[in-house]
């Protein structure tokens, strides 16, 4: 990726060294005189595409699989009638992170309690890849 040498400041427009910081989620960062340190946003063309949020993945999965959690089997009624109540949450089997896609047969639905104990599992075994 090309960086630009110098980039504006966006409260006073004065022209500065540009750092880039790819340890970061930010593009780069300047260091104004008049205004101290500032981020520097990605560019659009540089931004990724936001992904659809859980509720826009529930629809897409067939009618039979929308009603209870994969993992402890407590219906969609079940659920919504705890306190507090727990709703179902699309859960990607191959995250997308490591090339899985929005595509139905990478989904499972999860309920609230479920969702977070999978993913703490992964958290815990990832040291082990």
């Amino acid at each position: 990726m090309d960086y630009p040498q110098e980039v504006p400041c966006p409260k006073c427009g004065q022209l500065l060294p540009f750092t880039p910081r790819p340890d970061t989620s930010h593009f780069g960062a300047i260091r104004c005189p008049d205004h101290g340190f500032i981020w520097i946003s990605k560019p659009p063309e540089t931004a990724k595409p936001r992904r659809r949020r859980n509720a826009e993945l529930i629809p897409t999965l067939p009618a039979d699989r929308q009603a209870f959690c994969w993992s402890c089997l407590r219906h969609r009624d079940h659920l919504a009638g705890l306190r507090p109540a727990l709703v179902l949450n699309a859960h990607h089997v191959i995250e997308v992170q490591h090339g899985g896609t929005d595509d139905p047969v990478n989904l499972i639905l999860l309920c609230t309690e479920c969702h977070a104990e999978v993913h703490r599992r992964r958290e815990a075994f990832a040291r082990y890849l």
